[in-house]
């Protein structure tokens, strides 16, 4: 996928300093996935690893006319499966607070509001913040968060049990 086939639906998904910033994103981060329908791009992530072992899901953007058929979670799923084979122990995202379709995606994959006084990351909790400049978190966002790889475990595939 070339970058520039996203810009249409970043258009169709943002207004104002949030379209600036995703196009200006969408050429800076280092992974950008896609969904297609056909040979039509319906849906774009962009993901970041900020650190060893942390992982940022920048934007997820589908199409309006693709909206509420599941390509959202397909991204977001793509996206977490990516940061766990990457290793990541925790993937945070940013949503604003209104944003009532983007807070039930993530909170739909185990994502929770990190609270500005957690404990860090690194000491078991979810807060992050030496990271959040990299994050770009604005006023009116909250900052989201989920473990997916808890320090010290190893996950492995098993066959079904019978």
């Amino acid at each position: 996928m070339a970058r520039e086939e996203a810009v249409p639906i970043l258009i169709d998904s943002f207004v104002g300093i949030y379209r600036w910033h995703a196009k200006r994103t969408l050429f800076r981060v280092s992974i950008v996935r896609g969904v297609r329908e056909g040979d039509d791009l319906i849906g774009v992530s962009m993901l970041e690893n900020l650190a060893p072992g942390v992982g940022y899901v920048y934007y997820i953007a589908v199409a309006s006319a693709q909206r509420r058929r599941g390509t959202g979670r397909l991204l977001l799923d793509d996206a977490l499966e990516r940061f766990r084979s990457d290793h990541a122990e925790i993937v945070y995202a940013a949503a604003e607070e209104d944003n009532l379709a983007s807070l039930a995606l993530f909170g739909g994959r185990g994502f929770r509001v990190v609270e500005r006084d957690e404990m860090g990351y690194q000491e078991g909790g979810l807060g992050a913040w030496g990271l959040r400049s990299k994050m770009m978190v604005v006023s009116g966002e909250v900052l989201l968060g989920v473990r997916i790889n808890p320090p010290g475990t190893s996950i492995a595939l098993v066959p079904p049990l019978g």
